[in-house]
């Protein structure tokens, strides 16, 4: 099993990533920082040491653009934000991807994987919160109390599901904001597993 990447990890290698396949060379550690907002070298000395020691790459550190891909993480793709519907990239368009092993959160089909960035404050109550990350697993039996993906009458939402008496609807978490009540189709598109926050410097 790969080790786990932590979220400013992911965005580092997605970075790498992203620089080689647009044939650009290299960032320096003063291009990393200026991308990240470090406040220091030592940050992304750190993220980058951790990279190497996991396997991802290798750094040269008598050369100011040393770093080299060792390999690439499939990761998990990242289809959108929830609140704008269900998104199916076209194949001009291909999904961002998360560098994280969807196993580490209990995802045992990765293929099963994806994320969608909150958009919106429905569900602060469980502590999920605009801009967040929410790692879901579709195809799999939700149970009443679990934060899902769910389309409803066509359109796409983030919220507790709540099954009882027989009837299932879905439960905002912000006394702000109704209940939704489907009126055509409830179809659940995918339980949340896990949230990644990135945190603001």
């Amino acid at each position: 099993m790969d080790l786990e990447l932590t979220a400013p990890q992911q965005l580092l290698l997605r970075f790498l990533e992203e620089r080689c396949d647009d044939g650009h060379p290299p960032p320096t550690i003063r291009e990393i920082c200026e991308r990240f907002h470090f406040r220091s070298t030592k940050a992304a000395y750190d993220h980058l040491a951790a990279l190497q020691k996991k396997g991802y790459l290798h750094r040269d550190p008598k050369s100011a653009r040393g770093l080299r891909l060792l390999r690439r993480n499939k990761g998990v793709p990242l289809l959108g934000r929830i609140s704008a519907g269900y998104p199916r990239p076209s194949e001009a368009e291909l999904p961002e991807r998360l560098a994280l092993n969807p196993g580490v959160y209990g995802i045992v089909d990765c293929a099963k994987a994806f994320a969608l960035r909150v958009s919106g404050d429905s569900m602060t109550g469980r502590h999920l919160f605009d801009g967040d990350i929410v790692l879901l697993e579709s195809g799999s039996e939700a149970h009443d109390g679990d934060v899902v993906a769910a389309l409803i009458d066509n359109e796409s939402t983030l919220k507790t599901l709540v099954m009882r008496g027989g009837k299932t609807w879905l439960r905002a978490e912000n006394p702000n904001y109704p209940d939704p009540i489907p009126t055509l189709n409830l179809r659940i598109q995918g339980v949340a597993r896990a949230v990644i926050r990135f945190l603001k410097r």
